[in-house]
């Protein structure tokens, strides 16, 4: 099956650019808004609009706008901070590819992830405190 293409524009691109506008509207967004922010009519954007609730990304609210009631988009979705995995031992560590629940080496009760999170709290701490 192919991708939907939307005039020169395929699908997912729209949906991409749609999240990338939802991410950055942590409170939400108008969904006439979004449609005039990417460019495409009321009928693609209410579809890409219904897509993006049907996969869990958006929850679609009735609010009076303008004296007009229109659905606002909430996004469901949220930003992805990989700093504070910054440090962590295990992709360095030796143990790596036996480490697991069921494997010979396990992350329950490794003094490398302890120590790891020991510092991480510490570190954390003197930021707030301080």
């Amino acid at each position: 099956m192919g991708v939907a293409k939307f005039g020169k524009v395929s699908y997912r691109t729209l949906e991409d650019q749609a999240i990338k506008i939802l991410l950055e509207n942590e409170e939400g967004i108008l969904q006439s808004e979004l449609w005039q922010r990417l460019g495409v009519s009321s009928r693609v954007g209410s579809r890409l609009a219904i897509k993006l609730e049907k996969k869990g990304y958006v929850r679609r609210e009735r609010v009076l706008a303008k004296d007009r009631w229109t659905l606002k988009l909430i996004p469901l979705i949220k930003k992805f901070d990989p700093s504070p995995l910054f440090g962590a031992p295990c992709p360095l560590c030796p143990y790596n590819p036996n480490c697991g629940p069921d494997q010979s080496v396990s992350p329950i009760g490794c003094t490398l992830i302890e120590d790891w999170v020991t510092r991480s709290y510490r570190e954390a701490q003197g930021k707030t405190t301080g």
